[in-house]
């Protein structure tokens, strides 16, 4: 379900204090998985590479699974960084830093993301219930990784009743980085280099701002035609948007991309790094857009989405993000007297 190439940080000094709210133990640089799948595996294992956190506790419904994945892992940190990784239970993760959301079922070759919200938003009310009743708290931030993303992402905060800013979806950063990687194939240019995101709905209505979309400050479409090339930007995007299938169809699941870019969520929030990402989280009035979790750029850091930035969108992009946001309103509603 939910790759960006980023340069190596050391191991987290100063993420390893214990506060107590309440009568519950946040353990800062513990991090949770929910759902050992793929993703989940995955995840852990570019976690424990790239030393985010200190404590890596893997949580599934098959306990075996998660033993087998926490066993293998830990034989891998002597060739990564100092982690204690261990298969645990919902105390242990409801102690923890950042609750990533990996559990639910994998879409089929063919299946859009929004079909896939009948079979896990059981799965995810599931989750969000026995954190709950093992005591997370509003210090805890939960990521959503589980497709579609937007929707689930929303009917977790609603559910549990945490600040919206701590319940966040993976969103478009995956999008996003894909944009990046065949921008830079297509212009020649490195693709860290190139500042362009998708956003509105990790799936089938997404847009790509190419307004604000650039190179060394440089209009993307401008810096196309200064370099004498002439990139179909609508092809990109159908690229973006069908990406996934495409993999899903070779290999029957996608793993990499979205793990680093959960370890680059993770990252930003441990670190406390202010970081700009485009993850999904609830708009209050951006666009005329309200009251629906979409991706646009986001400030990151320890308190979770800590401030939702509004790019300039021509007239065309604000209207194909306001569909966007009413896709995902309409799949909402046609879920609420479920999660109600």
């Amino acid at each position: 379900m939910s790759d960006e190439n980023i340069e190596t940080i050391g191991t987290i000094g100063t993420i390893g204090t214990i506060g107590t709210i309440g009568t519950i133990e946040t353990i800062d640089h513990r991090i949770a998985i929910i759902g050992c799948g793929r993703v989940g595996a995955t995840s852990a294992y570019a976690l424990m590479m790239r030393g985010v956190a200190r404590e890596i506790v893997l949580v599934d419904l098959d306990r075996g699974l998660a033993e087998g994945e926490a066993m293998d892992l830990q034989h891998a940190v002597p060739m990564g960084r100092p982690v204690r990784i261990w298969a645990g239970d919902y105390r242990d993760a409801a102690r923890a830093a950042i609750v990533v959301i990996a559990a639910g079922v994998s879409s089929k070759p063919g299946e859009s993301r929004l079909e896939l919200l009948g079979r896990n938003v059981t799965v995810v009310r599931a989750c969000m219930k026995q954190l709950l009743a093992e005591g997370f708290n509003k210090k805890g931030i939960v990521l959503m990784t589980t497709n579609p993303v937007d929707v689930l992402a929303q009917v977790a905060q609603e559910e549990s009743g945490l600040p919206v800013p701590r319940v966040i979806g993976s969103g478009t950063v995956l999008d996003s980085a894909r944009l990046r990687a065949m921008l830079g194939e297509e212009l020649a240019v490195e693709a860290r280099s190139v500042h362009a995101y998708i956003v509105g709905e990790h799936g089938d209505s997404e847009i790509a701002a190419w307004s604000s979309a650039q190179i060394a400050g440089v209009q993307v479409r401008t810096y196309a035609e200064e370099a004498g090339t002439a990139p179909d930007f609508d092809a990109l995007l159908t690229r973006v948007r069908t990406a996934a299938p495409q993999i899903i169809k070779h290999k029957g699941y996608t793993s990499y991309a979205i793990a680093s870019c959960v370890t680059r969520i993770c990252e930003a929030i441990l670190r406390d790094e202010r970081t700009v990402l485009p993850v999904s989280t609830m708009l209050t009035g951006q666009y005329g857009v309200e009251d629906v979790y979409l991706s646009l750029p986001c400030v990151v850091g320890r308190g979770g989405v800590e401030r939702v930035i509004a790019l300039p969108l021509d007239e065309a992009e604000q209207q194909g993000l306001r569909a966007s946001a009413d896709v995902l309103r309409r799949t909402l509603a046609s879920v609420r007297p479920a999660v109600e």
